[in-house]
């Protein structure tokens, strides 16, 4: 029976960002990407075995195809990574699927390792979109406030051991860098502080464009006008690891910088730039590598994600962010964070921020107020306040507007009317700004407002209270604004909320460990403002990024240690942090890693414990249930240590019983705690000797069907506090078996009518038109994962036998879980009439016996009726076994002329 949908879900799926996969060419050295979002038609980047392979491969491609036809992006011919990036440009479909069959064939050679379909990655997200600049900069006192360095021993690092990263190069691949800024040397090159590097695309590129301007440049300079969408990001993450002026020091301050430019000022990027980058700073001779960029996808199979894991096993320091899109629950860490021997970071926020402030009469305090994200107003000139109503405290405020506003501020609540529509009704009546409260925001209130063109300023309801007792009491009260001010933020040192949740799909640890990153200072590029404040991930990278190589200074020039060694060696003496809202104790590994990096006890601290980290696991197999600790004094002290479990709060990334298994968006915690049986419960390693402890773990004793994620640290508290210090190994684990998960949501896989207006269920036949070449008038399959999986089949079966004849789309691989932001909350897939058939047979014949028209997406499904059966891969499971797969099929599906 046909099922009409909602009109509130009608609605709502207009507005999804439905992944529409393209025509990829159907070989089995094809990578399908994780998410096919952003994957670029008819681009690839293929692998070669070696580098005289690559002339070889771009000859023959020169050869197969007319010049109007193919375009070589770039070449690789590096040790880590040999091969070409190219694009197809195919006039017509039946040219397109010719271009496919001489692909296949290209892609059979033996010197063909792998093919990676090219994606775009969109530019650096920042946990907040208003970045707030101060022109001039701040003085030393103000300096001091919003330096995160004390909550990481870098300021004891600097001042005590004498440690800035000399001699130690740090590659950054970011948006460029303005090397002109004071604190960032002034100029490029030898003898500057930023001395090796390029821009790889130049101003104008944008990915999204069909034809991106490319024009590479000698320097990295970042140099986009302030009404680009630029942010400032690589400047701004630059200055984090190595900036330095007389009120500003960075990380890393002696440090020198090696920055590829891969951002344009205005869009992404795309893989293979990154690729290209990740190679020259590997040549460069870079020690570290800072990658605040990344995706969702929790896989570790991308281009990007190779490359970084060989370049790391390399012995260079891949510090990559973990991301920031810790609202939306658990398993949201980033690829390539998520990348074999890469470090994961995670972000906590810093003790201070600047926020601006205004001085009103009457009032003891000064009022710090918070500012539209999107508000192009400059100016806060003083002035008078008023009420925005004749009865002010009511609602309607500003709904409409008096006339006594007229060249005076107005106080409002929030309510009644829109905050658009208030703020609208006073720039009409002539009113010099709007400041407005929220009766239950106890904390600075953020007032949502797109484009207003007078002041907004957000207040706490406690100023919001006071200036209506001053009012009430017909006091004049004049507003005096003060500029940006240091202002303490309630969540300092603690995990920031934007930060991404672990752990991988595979269940290794991450993220790995935590840098500051909420509320960061630093330098922005000359034309937007010289300073200014960002958050995420990205800007916590970079601050353990520069770490690392303070602590690589305090090895000497010919240091030997590993990166995995060093990740440890941070990790031991990181500091854990509470959970700032909600339950009282510690916060989960799977937020804040190992915990704030403590950056003078990792380099004076002489105890070495390895592994890290553990994972447990999930409780569908007991053999990560124990685990072997080696703790090593390379002292010249005897040690001892008394070794307890410091169990945390567990997460809880479902509410089973309200919602089945849609992550809770953001997560929930539980006093869930696993208990460890220790081999040894005190300690004493003597100078040059090692120690070996057992780890094994006994689960909470929980209903499994909830999923919790325990954790906690085995911790190593020190008897002897003179000669070594406490050292914590962070664990988690996963009560239940993942693979028991479902991986669809309910009620999906299902077929919607070209309007998506009706759902077709498997009581009905849907019928479709080959002859129709629209494909905005083609039914959509859809259909909404719970889960990661590994891989997605799409398969066309005859109706009666059951047989699979084809593919709709070649198989899908590593697909991230859906969330509930619009843009990720269902994927979305065209059903044309076309298909893959089984083998390639690239020569299907209709029944009429013709041959059948060929198409980039396929060929022309046989005029008959079949169904279409979608199977996903449950986590861990086996693709050769089709019970491991969660498989939905369609009703009869009516091909026709």
């Amino acid at each position: 029976m046909l099922r009409p949908l909602s009109f509130s879900f009608i609605l709502f799926f207009f507005l999804l960002s439905a992944f529409i996969v393209e025509g990829l060419v159907e070989h089995y050295k094809v990578k399908k990407p994780s998410t096919h979002e952003n994957v670029i038609e008819n681009r690839y980047t293929v692998e070669l075995s070696h580098p005289t392979e690559v002339t070889y491969f771009t000859d023959a491609l020169s050869n197969a195809f007319a010049p109007q036809h193919i375009k070589i992006h770039r070449q690789f011919t590096h040790s880590v990574f040999n091969g070409v990036s190219f694009k197809l440009i195919s006039s017509s479909s039946g040219r397109r699927f010719q271009h496919h069959q001489i692909l296949q064939s290209l892609f059979d050679d033996e010197s063909v390792l792998a093919v990676y379909p090219s994606r775009r990655v969109s530019s650096p997200s920042l946990a907040q979109s208003a970045v707030e600049h101060v022109a001039a900069g701040v003085n030393s006192s103000v300096s001091k406030l919003l330096s995160p360095h004390g909550l990481t021993q870098v300021d004891r690092v600097h001042k005590d051991l004498k440690y800035t990263g000399k001699d130690i190069i740090i590659g950054v691949i970011d948006s460029g860098v303005d090397y002109m800024h004071p604190a960032l040397g002034g100029g490029f090159g030898k003898g500057f502080k930023v001395r090796y590097g390029e821009d790889l695309v130049g101003d104008k590129f944008d990915p999204s464009d069909d034809d991106p301007i490319i024009k590479p440049g000698p320097t990295p300079l970042e140099n986009c006008d302030a009404n680009t969408r630029a942010s400032g990001h690589g400047t701004h993450v630059s200055g984090i690891i190595a900036g330095k002026t007389d009120n500003f020091t960075g990380v890393a301050p002696d440090a020198t910088l090696a920055v590829w430019r891969v951002f344009g000022c205005t869009g992404g990027t795309e893989d293979d730039v990154i690729i290209d980058a990740l190679l020259k700073a590997e040549k460069a001779g870079c020690d570290i590598i800072n990658l605040s960029l990344g995706d969702n996808s929790g896989w570790s199979e991308s281009p990007t994600a190779v490359v970084a894991s060989r370049i790391a096993k390399r012995g260079i320091h891949m510090v990559i962010a973990a991301g920031n899109d810790g609202l939306n629950g658990a398993f949201t860490v980033g690829s390539p964070s998520t990348g074999d021997n890469t470090l994961s970071v995670a972000s906590f926020d810093n003790e201070n921020v600047l926020i601006p402030h205004f001085k009103a009469s009457h009032v003891k305090d000064n009022i710090a107020f918070a500012i539209p994200s999107s508000t192009k107003v400059k100016t806060y000139p003083s002035g008078e306040l008023v009420p925005g109503d004749d009865n002010y405290g009511f609602l309607g405020a500003g709904c409409p507007a008096p006339a006594s506003v007229k060249g005076k501020y107005a106080l409002v609540e929030e309510g009644s009317c829109h905050l658009q529509e208030k703020v609208h009704n006073l720039a009409k009546a002539g009113a010099l700004g709007m400041v407005v409260y929220k009766n239950s925001s106890k904390i600075m209130y953020s007032p949502r407002i797109d484009n207003a063109t007078i002041p907004v300023m957000g207040i706490s309801v406690k100023y919001g209270e006071a200036l209506i007792d001053q009012l009430d009491d017909d006091k004049i009260v004049e507003l005096k604004f003060l500029g940006q001010l240091p202002l303490p933020l309630l969540t300092a040192n603690t995990v920031s909320v934007f930060s991404s949740v672990g752990a991988s799909y595979e269940l290794d640890f991450r993220p790995h460990i935590s840098g500051v990153g909420g509320s960061i200072y630093s330098t922005l590029p000359r034309k937007l403002g010289y300073w200014g404040t960002l958050s995420g991930t990205s800007m916590a990278t970079p601050y353990v990024a520069g770490s690392i190589a303070l602590y690589l200074n305090s090895l000497g020039k010919n240091y030997t240690m590993e990166p995995n060694t060093v990740l440890e060696h941070f990790q031991n003496y990181a500091y854990k942090a509470p959970l700032a809202r909600g339950p009282k104790g510690l916060d989960s590994p799977l937020r804040q890693g190992a915990g704030l990096i403590q950056v003078y006890d990792t380099i004076t601290q002489k105890v070495h414990v390895s592994p890290g980290s553990i994972s447990f696991n999930d409780t569908a197999s007991s053999n990560y249930k124990t685990h072997t600790l080696t703790i090593m004094n390379h002292g010249d002290k005897l040690v001892s240590y008394q070794v307890s479990n410091n169990a945390t709060l567990a997460i809880l990334p479902y509410d089973v019983a309200e919602d089945g298994y849609t992550y809770l968006e953001p997560l929930n915690y539980t006093t869930a705690i696993a208990k460890l049986r220790l081999s040894k419960k005190t300690i004493k390693v003597a100078p040059g000797k090692s120690v070996q402890v057992k780890v094994t773990v006994i689960p909470p004793d929980v209903d499994p069907k909830k999923h919790i994620m325990y954790g906690g640290y085995v911790q190593f508290k020190s008897r002897s506090h003179q000669s070594s210090h406490d050292i914590s190994v962070p664990y988690f684990g996963l009560v239940g078996k993942q693979k028991d998960l479902p991986v669809f949501d309910h009620h999906t896989p299902f077929i919607t009518s070209d309007n998506s207006t009706v759902v077709y269920d498997k009581h009905d036949t849907l019928t479709i038109q080959r002859s129709n070449n629209d494909t905005e008038l083609a039914p959509l399959l859809n259909f909404r994962l719970l889960t990661g999986t590994r891989l997605v089949k799409v398969e066309l079966l005859e109706r009666i036998n059951g047989k699979v004849i084809g593919d709709i789309v070649p198989p899908l691989t590593y697909l991230p879980r859906n969330t509930l932001t619009t843009r990720r909350l269902i994927h979305s897939l065209i059903l044309d009439g076309y298909y893959y058939p089984k083998g390639n047979n690239t020569n299907a014949k209709t029944p009429d016996g013709k041959d059948d028209d060929a198409d980039d997406d396929g060929v022309h499904i046989p005029l008959g009726t079949y169904k279409i059966r979608v199977q996903a891969l449950h986590l861990f499971g086996d693709p050769q076994k089709s019970g491991d797969f969660q498989t939905w099929e369609s009703g009869n599906i009516k091909i026709v002329e």
